[in-house]
């Protein structure tokens, strides 16, 4: 169990750290930077499956990174209008709570995963809803751009905005919030392909039971997404796509962050099982974006803006240690 939780540790706080290094670049769109992010996160793969000896890629689990990489072509374009920490902690409730139901109720085809105690796993996720509900009390700080700006071109920040920022628009404010929500269904369900797959071995007779051998074949999904969708990008702008250099290196460091951190995932499913696991990786890397806002990059300041982001802290914390122990203790 130890084992699982310092692999959901490791995921939480890579994963709510993979848009740092693309913070403070023009990011522009975000279809450019997400092609070189998940790049990125093909060739960390490729180093960890040759540590596995090279496992055979499953088909069928590439469409769960389909799904990731379709969710994650639009997450810049959504951070432009809600700031960093607000996208991750919308879609974060959502891959939550879709992640967590898929296992515990064995929907899509999967077995049912109860934990030993009912009571104290509904409690949990009851906290973490209510810890990411709190969330959107928090207002951010308007930032003064580092961006770098190209003659002729406008400049995209990947800035967290201010709550009341006047330049966007009450409809445009709701897509975005429902975007955000939408990309939190597919992060939700990007593993549930392999799931499938370890839960039907008369129809995968040669799927192995270790969640490892299947990240490559996930980030092999990804990876032609992600390009199937640059293309078209490329084609809706006239092949004239908006593009800034310094923005490849920190997308594709973000990536290799991300396939780190999707391992570490991996391991902690297989440990703690999904109904457990799920609900702290989906959810503790809020409370990292947080921090980072706070500690380095200056965005949330403010005594209202801090108590209610502490208690909206305890609240995930909570959760998180209530869906933990609901695995192995049965209280009610």
């Amino acid at each position: 169990m130890w084992v699982g939780l310092l692999a959901a540790l490791i995921a939480s706080v890579v994963f709510g750290s993979i848009y740092v290094p693309v913070k403070r670049v023009a990011a522009g769109d975000g279809f450019t930077a997400q092609l070189f992010m998940c790049l990125g996160a093909f060739i960390v793969s490729a180093i960890v499956n040759g540590m596995l000896d090279f496992p055979p890629i499953h088909g069928f689990a590439m469409i769960g990174g389909a799904l990731w990489c379709t969710a994650n072509a639009f997450a810049i374009q959504i951070m432009n209008r809600l700031g960093m920490a607000l996208s991750v902690l919308v879609w974060s409730s959502l891959s939550c709570l879709t992640g967590w139901a898929t296992s515990r109720y064995g929907l899509f085809g999967l077995s049912p995963a109860v934990p030993a105690s009912l009571t104290l796993n509904y409690m949990g996720i009851m906290g973490l809803i209510a810890g990411g509900v709190m969330y959107l009390f928090v207002r951010n700080n308007t930032q003064e751009s580092s961006d770098v700006i190209k003659p002729g071109k406008e400049n995209f920040s990947m800035e967290l905005r201010s709550e009341k920022n006047n330049g966007i628009s009450a409809i445009e404010r709701a897509a975005s919030f429902l975007s955000a929500m939408f990309c939190g269904l597919f992060y939700g369900t990007m593993w549930l392909p392999v799931n499938y797959m370890k839960n039907h071995p008369n129809e995968f007779p040669d799927a192995p039971t270790d969640s490892t051998f299947y990240v490559f074949s996930f980030f092999c999904g990804v990876m032609c997404t992600s390009i199937c969708i640059f293309i078209t990008y490329c084609l809706v702008k006239q092949n004239r796509p908006w593009m800034n250099p310094e923005a490849f290196v920190p997308s594709m460091l973000g990536g290799a962050m991300l396939a780190v951190a999707m391992t570490a995932f991996v391991i902690a499913i297989d440990t703690l099982d999904q109904a457990i696991a799920y609900p702290i990786c989906a959810m503790t890397p809020g409370l990292v974006t947080s921090l980072w806002s706070i500690l380095y990059f200056r965005e949330i300041t403010g005594r209202q803006n801090l108590l209610r982001l502490a208690t909206a802290y305890t609240f995930t914390l909570v959760g998180v240690a209530l869906v933990t122990i609901s695995k192995e203790v049965s209280v009610f």
